[in-house]
């Protein structure tokens, strides 16, 4: 079989929409309230994802609450396992406090992991200041396709399906963000009953950069590689 070398098909200028996280991640924005849900008996785990929960704030006799010092976490459960009532907490961390509204419902005990926004570099990683424009994108192709992880980005592993086609399941899998670009690592698979027949270009939309697919034709239950780099935009 030939090895697959990387393509890069060049427009001027995001391919998918940015599809709700996953239950019991919470994305803290400033100045609102973020949701969560809560076990009626039992008790829920409630950690900051980069940084420890320093101070707790709420109504007193609405829940109980447990905190683990070491790890900078706590632990809450509703004083009254019949009620419904919302429960309103503010978490403090080491970069700012976040309000959280959460509902108990009748679940086993579960953990909510709360992102805050990540502070954005003015300068380029190491990838965006390799030389050319076209150099920087094949660059950040390659470390996608080799599953490299460059330490002056930032990755996530979303592993959240996103919708495309019909008779198609699309995961993403990887984004690797710089200071103003972003590339995404996606599985596309085919679970109709027909081949799939891929071309680069439909996947453009405003944004993107560059798209590569590793394998255009697709028979049922076949699978592909797709990448995508994309401008960066303020909501990343």
């Amino acid at each position: 079989m030939t090895p697959w070398k990387p393509s890069l098909i060049l427009l001027p200028l995001l391919l998918l929409v940015d599809p709700a996280h996953a239950l019991q991640i919470v994305d803290a924005q400033d100045g609102q309230t973020a949701l969560g849900k809560v076990s009626r008996k039992e008790v829920t785990r409630i950690a900051f994802e980069r940084g420890r929960v320093r101070k707790v704030t709420g109504s007193a006799g609405e829940f109980v609450l447990e905190k683990d010092d070491e790890k900078g976490q706590i632990f809450v459960r509703p004083t009254d396992p019949q009620s419904t009532k919302p429960i309103n907490l503010f978490l403090t961390s080491d970069r700012g406090t976040v309000a959280l509204l959460l509902q108990p419902v009748d679940t086993p005990s579960d953990s909510i992991v709360i992102r805050e926004p990540r502070e954005r570099s003015a300068a380029p990683t190491r990838l965006e200041a390799s030389g050319r424009h076209v150099r920087t994108l094949k660059n950040l192709l390659l470390a996608l396709a080799e599953d490299a992880l460059p330490d002056d980005m930032e990755v996530k592993e979303p592993a959240r399906d996103i919708a495309l086609w019909l008779g198609t399941r699309l995961t993403l899998q990887r984004v690797l963000l710089g200071s103003g670009v972003v590339g995404e690592k996606y599985q596309l698979t085919n679970i109709g009953n027909t081949t799939l027949e891929l071309a680069e270009a439909e996947l453009f939309k405003p944004g993107v950069m560059a798209v590569s697919l590793e394998q255009p034709s697709l028979r049922p239950g076949e699978a592909t590689n797709l990448f995508v780099i994309r401008e960066r935009k303020n909501d990343d």
